[in-house]
């Protein structure tokens, strides 16, 4: 394992001595990692991804009780997808409210 790191390492100093030579004004190469998605980030795409499902089921219930489509199976997908959306949103509302109780009741 130690060999394999100082054989990386060699290669990243070989790789910067070389960015150097081509472009003098490089002086440095950092190590950019990918954020990890937090859960926070999770839950806001969540509700916006639900929230959007359920403007399209009511635009799709609009044009079909307004006579604008006729296609009442597409409709109907669309209202149990945004059902579908919204209750399994509910169902991590819960769990996270048992959590937060949970919590609350524990003993300090």
């Amino acid at each position: 394992m130690i060999f394999h790191l100082n054989l990386l390492n060699l290669q990243i100093f070989l790789i910067n001595i070389h960015l150097n030579n081509l472009n003098p004004e490089v002086k440095s190469m950092e190590w950019v990692e990918n954020p990890t998605p937090s859960f926070a980030n999770w839950l806001t795409n969540a509700v916006g991804a639900t929230n959007e499902q359920l403007l399209g089921a009511d635009h799709a219930l609009q044009q079909l009780a307004s006579g604008q489509t006729t296609n009442l199976h597409q409709t109907m997908l669309t209202l149990e997808q945004a059902k579908l959306s919204f209750q399994f949103l509910e169902q991590v509302r819960n769990r996270l409210m048992s959590a937060y109780q949970d919590i609350l009741r524990e003993q300090i």
